[in-house]
């Protein structure tokens, strides 16, 4: 309340309280429309978005995707939440509060839904889930006064490279082919010879991860590098630090998780640990047993067959006489290919080939023809045709009262069909004779006591102990 002199009376009235921002609050936490309008440049000269960040928006990151020389899933974890230019610190929050509203808990319901921080690059209120072209790695800002590290300065503007003339787009996901003039190749291969030497099983390095890391720095550059460094220098530096990830089981600064996809399943940091084999026509317990051998094996390493390891039991193609019936290496869920095009296996370290097999294939439903499995001898034909015969003529079924001749024949194939041996004999003509006396059905009670035995209502009258 404030008091205002009019004359010589007193008039109260009613003012609003608002939280006063501090003083050092950024403008546009404070002035909506200066806030709308730097965000709008945001949208327009950094593509800042999705609108709907609940939505998948491939479209949308996938421009960015290809301009940062990412796959899509890497681009998606880059968002503002994670940005350098993000500023989520006590004191920002305040202002973007005070900004809001004077009700703490409705600000908390609003930041809840979008997470909100004050972009820094571009002097606006962000919500955590978007991002833009700028986005450095490195963030966000959770303490007052943080300011951008040396490492994190954006590229000169003719350093801001878009694309690449010799690999396509989205070449740097790790399966597909990227190519480096000959210096790069042969010191990436070189890394790969060196780190190997000395890596434990499931820590092996390939020449396809590092490519795939050294292109994401290459890009990156454009967007963060450290002042002074070259192209290749910072793209070189992502791939030591990349291969200290992958020996040391975790990186060297927390931040850095952006390559994790390009891990080997049996990583600690690896994000190919939630995505196992899977195959459509598998069911649940072949995909179990997938799930179990890769886990084996990424704690104790391939399979193998020098007597060091567990035995492969590997099957070269000339020698495998099932491969006519589709049990070979090309149809199991763990055969692959590497980046020369070889046949791999993902859980035995030996040398394959796609018609090759060993004994802990997975093999989908369809792909083996057991109808073409071809009989050793003509004489297993014969024996396979015998058995099934005469498991049919020892098959004893309850057939309607009628079919049988008398009484007593019907209480013998009850006897039978019970599958308790001939001394339940008398337990079936015992409650045949209950159900005369109570003048029921004699022989639905005889079979109700064959069918159900110790569950039955005459179940007193059978042997005890038989359960």
């Amino acid at each position: 309340m404030k008091e205002l002199a009019m004359s010589k009376r007193k008039v109260w009235i009613d003012i609003p309280t608002v939280a006063a921002a501090s003083p050092s609050c950024p403008a546009p936490t404070q002035d909506i429309a200066l806030n709308l309008e730097n965000r709008k440049k945001a949208i327009d000269t950094a593509k800042y978005g999705p609108l709907n960040p609940a939505e998948p928006n491939d479209e949308y990151w996938q421009v960015l995707a290809d301009e940062w020389g990412v796959d899509l899933e890497t681009a998606k974890q880059q968002t503002c939440g994670n940005c350098a230019m993000f500023n989520v610190s006590p004191d920002m929050k305040d202002c973007i509060s005070s900004g809001l509203t004077d009700d703490s808990d409705t600000f908390d319901k609003i930041d809840a839904a979008g997470e909100l921080g004050y972009c820094e690059a571009f002097d606006f209120k962000c919500a955590s889930a978007r991002t833009c072209r700028a986005w450095v790695t490195g963030g966000p800002i959770t303490a007052a006064g943080k300011k951008r590290t040396i490492s994190q300065t954006p590229a000169p503007k003719k350093d801001r490279i878009k694309g690449s003339d010799k690999n396509k787009k989205g070449s740097a996901d790790g399966k597909s082919k990227v190519v480096f003039d000959e210096k790069t190749e042969a010191s990436l291969r070189n890394k790969v010879e060196e780190h190997n030497k000395k890596a434990p099983q499931g820590r092996k390095a390939t020449l396809s991860m590092l490519k795939a890391v050294y292109r994401r720095g290459a890009g990156a550059y454009s967007v963060s590098h450290r002042p002074g460094m070259t192209r290749n220098q910072w793209a070189m530096g992502r791939v030591n630090a990349f291969l200290r990830l992958l020996k040391a089981g975790k990186p060297e600064r927390a931040a850095y998780t952006t390559d994790n996809d390009l891990l080997p399943a049996s990583h600690p940091r690896s994000t190919k640990k939630k995505a196992s084999i899977t195959a459509s026509a598998l069911i649940p317990e072949e995909q179990a047993l997938a799930d179990a051998l890769l886990k084996v094996v990424g704690e104790y390493g391939k399979f193998d067959q020098d007597g060091d390891g567990v035995w492969a039991g590997y099957t070269p193609a000339a020698e495998n006489e099932d491969a006519k019936i589709g049990v070979a290496c090309m149809n199991c869920v763990f055969y692959s290919h590497d980046e020369n095009g070889k046949d791999v296996c993902q859980i035995i370290s030996l040398e394959i080939e796609d018609l090759g097999k060993c004994r802990f294939a997975v093999l989908p439903e369809g792909v083996v023809k057991g109808y073409d499995i071809p009989l050793r001898d003509p004489e297993d034909l014969e024996l396979l045709l015998a058995s099934a015969y005469a498991e049919s003529e020892l098959t004893v079924e309850i057939k309607p009262y009628e079919d049988y001749e008398s009484p007593e024949q019907a209480i013998l194939a009850l006897t039978e069909f019970s599958g308790l041996g001939y001394e339940v004999e008398p337990a079936i003509r015992a409650s045949w004779l209950r159900a005369v006396r109570n003048n029921e059905n004699p022989f639905k009670r005889a079979s109700l006591l064959a069918s159900l035995k110790y569950e039955s209502l005459d179940a007193d009258l059978l042997p005890k102990g038989e359960k």
